[in-house]
């Protein structure tokens, strides 16, 4: 049976929480909800440029908390976790092309099988299809629908390398 909380709810979360990230400098990348014996586990990713700190993360767990108060989320108890999309993060949405622009990544394509696709990501065209320069200077844009997985590639001398959370 589904929960009636759950259902859709990432959806409505991301909405909530969205300007709550944005109002302390971050963008919000992920919200994923389950369920556990007691009660539910919001989990929430944010990202900068610059990089995510603890105090990052814990100024969004006081702004989120109050605003999932606020808006009366859960009938019940719930755990609060906020941390980094990591450096090495699988893209799950087109709209993360837009987030993670200029970040270099691996792009797995289905076309008549699966082609690898390198470079850096250069961000959505449209709402469904999303774009990397190559390293030879081409900008490829696939259709998102067309993308079997996509990974962030940690690179050596970025300066966020040790800041993440």
């Amino acid at each position: 049976m589904t929960d009636p909380v759950t259902r859709g709810a990432p959806d409505r979360l991301f909405e909530l929480l969205e300007p709550v990230a944005e109002s302390q400098g971050l963008d919000l990348v992920e919200v994923g909800l389950s369920r556990t014996g007691r009660g539910h586990v919001v989990r929430i990713v944010i990202h900068s440029e610059a990089g995510v700190t603890h105090a990052d993360c814990a100024r969004v767990t006081r702004a989120a908390g109050a605003a999932l108060e606020e808006a009366e989320t859960f009938p019940g108890s719930y755990v609060l976790e906020v941390g980094s999309p990591g450096l090495d993060r699988v893209l799950k949405e087109a709209r993360e092309f837009d987030v993670f622009r200029g970040r270099r990544v691996r792009v797995w394509i289905r076309e008549g099988g699966t082609s690898e696709r390198s470079g850096v990501v250069a961000g959505r065209r449209g709402d469904e299809s999303v774009a990397i320069l190559e390293d030879d200077g081409e900008e490829r844009v696939f259709d998102w629908a067309s993308v079997a997985k996509a990974r962030l590639v940690p690179e050596q001398n970025r300066r966020d390398d040790g800041g993440e959370a």
